[in-house]
Parts: structure tokens; C-alpha cells; sequence
């Protein structure tokens, strides 16, 4: 078997990796779009701590894009890309969680580039326009969870439409990462739990669908096993450094891991539900979907999914795969229906509908190929809480 394993991103990792920014950022120019969210990166001090870097490297002229919101749109990115064009912008830090850095990212491109952020979106006949520029970025992650930092990919949602779609180009790399777990400290228990959770189920995504990377396959056991370790002791142990480390360097190993292998259901099922409901984290719709689509999936792929029930702690058997699962949710606090947050359903059919009509293409590469009976099934069983 030959194998790809192209990895363009230049990774700092370690406590006080925020500081290099500075010094990394004098490669691409002296102008700066600092791309983040409303209060969280100010109030925790990442920000500052950018900003002094860059100042004591000679950047003292940067725009300071605040706009970011969970589950971003594409509103936000154009709104982004028409001020990098229009203050000819030189670089683009991304200083946040996964919003932050897939907004950068997207505003690389879309400034860059004709047309609008939608024109980027990888429906599954392909996107309308494929990008030929981009701007650099350099990614500060401050969760542990998407490992947007390392990878191809911007999760966006068309708020108009009510459509969630993934931007995925070789020009949507950063040019460099910086991962500093301390500044992930300051996030609350049921944030940890939520981007955690995410990289759990990119490493167990990634190690039980059709496609087929060894290389890969080796970041997500990893993953897996540091998440069970580590992800309940962040949560318990806010303070607990080793904790964090152990967090974001899983986070980047499954983001390495998805961005090879690719997501299959799990994910194809939640962004149709965080489109229509965006006050639903990423994360959180994941942790709900995942024991029903995976009580589905492990048939398709006993030997992946006996692994993964091992690696979590539990007998090595396919099964287990789902109780595993479970058990971990409830350690977490994050056993959840898509009726306890608010899902409707009367809206399970569209969807139903959503997940065919943007995601279909992730049908072939999951265990166990569905059919929309299938999948209108598996969201009345996650919306009951019937498993």
C-alpha cells in the first residue's frame, strides 16, 4: 500500500509557545489581522500576550477582528476578508478555539481570492470556485479539541440557508501553529469536556472508516488513548498542566489524523443540527450522535472498533465500542438527547434531508454505508434517548 502524508504546517508546542509569535510573524510582514472571539482570549490574557509579542519584534500595526462566534458564518469570514483587502493586510493571526482559526483561515482564502467564503464550500458535486492565493496564518489554539491548527480544513455555516459545509484546500493550511497548553487552562469544565470530546471523536472517526493511512491510523490511537486518560482529569483538575499538554497535544494528533482520513457520520449528522440551532456547540453534537451512529457503524468495522473499546479501557470487543462511549459521556457530564438541547421533532426529517443533500459524499468512507431510513432512524433514537 502507498501512502500520502503531507504535513506543510510548522509546529511550536509547549508552554510559553504564544510568545514565538513575534518572532515567527516577522517572516510574513508587519501588518496583522488578529482574528478571535468577543472577550474570552482578552479576558484570559492570550491576547495580550500576542499583542506584546508582536510589539517586541517591531509589529506595532495589527487590526484587531473580534467578531468570531461559535459555530462562525459566512457573514463573519467575508466581513474579515473585506478588511484584510481593504487594509492590505499582511498575515492573519487566528488566536481562539476552532471558530477562531477556521474564521483565519477562511478569511486567508476569501481575501485572496474572487467571489465570496461560499464559493469555497465543499458541497458534495465540489465547490463553486477553487482558490489559487491565500494570505499566511499563524494559529494559536486556546482549547484542546478541533485541531484546526494543523490542518486543511474551515467548518462554516450559511446562516441564511441554514447549511453547515467545510472549506478544504491545500491553501487552507497554516503556515505555522503554535499550541501552548497553558492557555488552555483557563477554560471551564463543560467547555474542556466539549472540545475534548471533538478530538475524541475526530482519532475515533478517523481510525474506523473505509479509508486507509497506517501513518494516520497511528495519531488516532494516541489520541484515543490520551483522551481517556487526560480529558476527565482537565475537567476534575482545572490547574493541572500535565492534564492541558496531554489535551492539546491529542487535539493536534487527531487533527493530523482527520485531515488524512477524513470524518464520516457522526460529523455528517451534527452540522445539519448546529445549522439550525447554532446555540448547540459542535462538540456537544457530536457527544450526542456518536453512541447511536456508532451502535450503527461497529459491524462495519469490528477489528477498528474492538481497538478503539480497548483503548478506552474496556475488553476487546466490538460492541463495547458503544458502551465505552456512553460511560465516558456520563463521566464527563455530557449524556445528552438532541431533545435536552432543545431540538425539535418536527425538524428531524429536514435533517434527514440536510445530511443527504450536503454530506453524502462521507456515506462511502463510513463503516457501514447508510441509506436516509437509516439516518432518519438514528436521529429519532439520539432525539428519544433509545439505544
Amino acid at each position: 500500500m502507498v501512502v500520502n502524508f503531507y504535513r506543510p504546517v510548522e509546529v511550536f508546542f509547549g508552554k510559553g509557545a504564544v510568545n514565538r509569535v513575534g518572532e515567527i510573524a516577522r517572516r510574513y510582514g508587519f501588518k496583522a489581522l488578529i482574528v478571535t472571539g468577543k472577550k474570552s482570549a482578552r479576558e484570559s490574557g492570550a491576547l495580550e500576550k500576542v499583542i506584546r509579542s508582536l510589539n517586541s519584534h517591531g509589529i506595532q500595526e495589527y487590526i484587531l477582528y473580534n467578531e468570531v462566534i461559535p459555530n462562525p458564518t459566512d457573514q463573519v469570514v467575508n466581513e474579515g476578508a473585506r478588511i484584510a483587502v481593504e487594509e492590505k493586510i499582511d498575515f492573519i493571526i487566528g488566536l481562539g478555539g476552532g471558530s477562531a482559526l477556521d474564521t483565519a483561515k477562511a478569511i486567508s482564502i476569501t481575501s485572496s481570492n474572487e467571489g465570496s467564503v461560499w464559493d469555497y464550500m465543499k458541497y458534495p458535486e465540489g465547490p463553486r470556485l477553487v482558490p489559487y492565493l491565500n494570505r499566511p496564518v499563524i494559529c494559536i489554539p486556546t482549547t484542546a479539541g478541533t485541531g484546526s491548527e494543523v490542518n486543511k480544513y474551515s467548518v462554516i455555516t450559511n446562516s441564511l440557508r441554514k447549511e453547515k459545509l467545510v472549506l478544504s484546500h491545500s491553501l487552507n493550511y497554516p503556515r505555522v501553529a503554535l499550541i501552548d497548553p497553558e492557555l488552555s487552562i483557563t477554560m471551564n469544565a463543560e467547555l474542556t469536556a466539549i472540545t475534548g470530546f471533538d478530538a475524541l471523536i475526530h482519532a475515533l472517526e478517523s481510525l474506523t472508516n473505509r479509508a486507509e493511512n497506517f501513518m494516520a491510523e497511528e495519531h488516532s490511537v494516541k489520541a484515543i488513548e490520551l483522551i481517556a486518560k487526560w480529558l476527565p482529569v482537565a475537567i476534575e483538575e482545572p490547574d493541572n498542566y500535565k492534564a492541558r499538554e496531554a489535551m492539546s497535544y491529542a487535539s493536534m494528533l487527531a487533527g493530523v489524523a482527520i485531515d488524512h482520513l477524513g470524518v464520516a457520520l457522526i460529523h455528517a449528522m451534527e452540522h445539519p443540527v448546529s445549522a439550525h440551532y447554532p446555540d448547540v456547540a459542535h462538540g456537544l453534537g457530536l457527544a450526542i450522535l456518536a453512541p447511536y451512529v456508532t451502535k450503527f457503524n461497529y459491524k462495519g468495522n469490528p477489528e477498528k472498533y474492538a481497538l478503539f473499546a480497548k483503548l478506552m479501557g474496556y475488553e476487546e470487543k466490538p460492541e463495547l465500542a458503544v458502551d465505552a462511549l456512553v460511560d465516558f459521556l456520563e463521566r464527563i457530564g455530557l449524556l445528552r438527547t438532541l431533545k435536552d438541547v432543545g431540538v425539535e421533532e418536527g425538524i428531524l426529517e429536514r435533517l434527514t434531508e440536510d445530511v443527504y443533500m450536503l454530506a453524502r459524499h462521507s456515506f462511502l468512507i463510513n463503516p457501514v454505508e447508510p441509506t436516509l431510513d437509516d439516518v432518519r432512524k438514528i436521529y429519532q433514537e439520539a432525539y428519544e434517548g433509545k439505544l
